[in-house]
């Protein structure tokens, strides 16, 4: 198979994912070299001694800012509230939440894209508290991204545990373990991606 050098590296896991490698001379010319990280469909691989990726959050935060500023501008003043949140919940969120599903999101992670959308909602409201906008959000019924994220993962989860793929069910037991762990945080009666769901919004729009 003929590898683009350019756009190729190698990556490593493990316990010696420190040791060093000596780098791949193609078969084609050029040479794939050994890197600390690497990026795959907008996600990126962290070398370390477990598989380990992240997401690149200052870029999605600038695309969602530039996607919130473009609708904002253009009809912010004269379009009701209710039409400009569907558009950020319809073309600017998916940019700022793309796969953070297939990962684990640390909390302040969460914390760093629940602040993005509030800093947006304070302008779209035209306040300066971050109290005022939650109480929007529960008006105009939308829920927090931590929340968002955390039914992406569920479903995520749930397809990937049910998913006749090799290679899923392959890792369908540790799957199965987070998805467990996921609906635990929450309570002991779940036992699904649409159970947590609905006990989600039962519990932050009571």
């Amino acid at each position: 198979m003929q590898l683009n050098t350019q756009k190729s590296v190698c990556i490593r896991f493990g316990p010696r994912f420190r040791a060093m490698c000596k780098s791949l001379d193609s078969f084609f010319g050029g040479v794939v070299k050994w890197n600390n990280s690497c990026r795959y469909l907008g996600v990126y691989f962290v070398s370390g001694r477990i598989f380990t990726c992240c997401f690149c959050f200052d870029h999605a935060k600038s695309q969602f800012f530039r996607s919130f500023n473009a609708i904002f501008s253009k009809i912010g003043r004269f379009a009701s509230e209710e039409v400009v949140i569907s558009l950020i919940y319809a073309k600017c969120l998916p940019v700022l939440l793309y796969g953070t599903q297939a990962c684990n999101i640390l909390t302040r992670d969460k914390r760093s894209r629940e602040f993005t959308v509030t800093r947006s909602l304070m302008k779209l409201f035209k306040t300066s508290s971050a109290i005022i906008v939650k109480d929007c959000q529960k008006i105009f019924y939308l829920l927090p991204v931590s929340y968002l994220i955390n039914i992406r993962m569920a479903k995520f989860l749930d397809n990937f545990v049910t998913n006749e793929n090799c290679v899923c069910k392959l890792l369908a037991c540790n799957a199965q373990r987070n998805l467990n762990k996921l609906f635990l945080s929450y309570s002991d009666d779940i036992s699904s991606s649409c159970n947590l769901k609905s006990y989600v919004i039962e519990n932050f729009f009571e």
